[in-house]
């Protein structure tokens, strides 16, 4: 897939978005902890620990996680949450009612790592975990040989990453055991209540996760990503337009349900290239139609569309353009942007140390355009690679053509400064630029 003489059906092939390089099984459930500090995405190992996991969903569908709250932070080693939560009648923090102690699951092929989420327990005692949870901050390899070793049963997207990290860097209070290291948003809190508090609000499990690269293997040149977090997908169709010309839609709010999800339709024009200085006044959202996506399983389903009146239906299945090599330190899949510039974007898809990215922006003429970087080899907190353009495919609306050759328009180079955030710095048609970018919630 990735020799020159494939290039063509390599990048249009994958021209889309995953949020997991080195993947949970695709089946994974998405537990969402909305927090007051933004959304935590936790993917489970169903699989890998099934009375752990089950115990987890057990307190979130009971909904005894609402207005939990994390109430330990220990700075480069965990932040907790799980125990309590805050009863505004009583004005105070109540203990979570406990279902039972759970036997420990631990294994040591799943690690306490950085971004990995375990149960907390008694010291001294592996089997009394109940619903507290914890997150680690660093790779605590240590607490795999404590006691039997605390269970390790999923890990917290990397999108999310910064929302972990957010809370770990608050201002710590101790109002007596166990709220010695309590998480407060803001310095001299003489006082502890929803507003100084970190609040989960919610927290919702999603059984399925459709994020990934999806396109149709007998029609190589067009693709989607889907990008996943917990109950929204982002959908982005890198296409054509009737004159074969690189055209993009997004679908930018599709609420997951058991089967799939679906939304409106929407194409953008009138931004600036890449290559200019960014004024997107002139930019226009229409909306051309409604899409439904529909999954038969993890890997294979179809996209049911109406665009500009015309219906339309195209098999897709999930692409896998890397199966092996070193497991990232990070992982940069997401959906990326600049916040100041709202109406372009960039899908970055991580398998393993391989990043494909699709740039969804636009030509000198406001016109909507893609590009993508098909073989990014991650070298470092960053990685380069050739920028491409295709042209001459068909719409989704008309019977498909085979697309034209790619063409090399110039090179890009990531450079992340953390997790969340970094530059991309590039030359298209001989012109250079640079964008700063960080992942884009929702």
């Amino acid at each position: 897939m990735l020799s020159i003489r494939r290039i063509t059906a390599l990048f249009i092939a994958v021209v889309t978005l995953l949020l997991a390089a080195v993947a949970p099984p695709a089946a994974a459930t998405t537990v969402r902890l909305t927090t007051s500090l933004g959304p935590i995405d936790v993917v489970l190992y169903d699989e890998a620990a099934p009375r752990t996991v089950a115990n987890f969903l057990a307190y979130v569908n009971s909904d005894a996680f609402r207005n939990s709250v994390v109430h330990r932070s220990v700075p480069g080693f965990v932040i907790q949450g799980g125990g309590f939560v805050w009863d505004d009648a009583a004005g105070r923090l109540a203990g979570v009612p406990s279902r039972g102690s759970l036997r420990n699951e631990f294994s040591s092929s799943r690690s306490n790592q950085r971004g990995t989420i375990a149960m907390a327990r008694i010291g001294g005692d592996p089997d009394s975990a109940t619903s507290q949870w914890f997150i680690n901050l660093a790779n605590n390899g240590f607490l795999d040989r404590v006691d039997g070793g605390f269970t390790v049963f999923g890990e917290v997207s990397a999108s999310s990453m910064a929302v972990v990290d957010a809370i770990a860097a608050l201002h710590l209070v101790n109002i007596g055991p166990p709220f010695d290291s309590l998480p407060v948003t803001g310095e001299g809190v003489t006082s502890i209540g929803p507003s100084t508090l970190v609040l989960v609000t919610k927290a919702t499990a999603i059984a399925n996760n459709w994020q990934g690269l999806w396109w149709n293997a007998k029609e190589s040149g067009w693709g989607m990503s889907l990008t996943q977090h917990g109950s929204q997908i982002f959908v982005a169709a890198y296409t054509y337009d009737a004159a074969g010309l690189p055209l993009w839609y997004v679908i930018p709010a599709c609420p997951v349900t058991a089967t799939g999800c679906s939304g409106d339709i929407y194409r953008v024009q009138g931004g600036t290239a890449p290559t200019t200085t960014w004024a997107g006044a002139d930019r226009v959202l229409t909306n051309v139609g409604h899409g439904s996506l529909t999954f038969d399983s993890a890997t294979a389903g179809t996209f049911d569309f109406t665009i500009d009146g015309v219906e339309g239906r195209k098999a897709i299945t999930q692409q896998i353009f890397a199966t092996s090599g070193p497991a990232p330190e990070v992982d940069y899949t997401d959906l990326w942007w600049n916040a100041n510039e709202s109406g372009w974007g960039i899908s970055l898809t991580q398998q393993f140390g391989i990043i494909f990215a699709a740039w969804f922006t636009y030509d000198d003429a406001g016109n909507p355009v893609w590009y993508v970087v098909s073989n990014c080899a991650v070298k470092g907190p960053g990685c380069a690679g050739t920028v491409y353009r295709v042209r001459g495919g068909a719409s989704l609306t008309a019977p498909w053509t085979p697309v034209a050759p790619a063409i090399p328009v110039g090179e890009l180079t990531f450079t992340f400064t953390d997790p969340a955030s970094g530059t991309m710095a590039y030359t298209i048609n001989g012109v250079a630029g640079s964008r700063k970018i960080t992942r884009q919630a929702y």
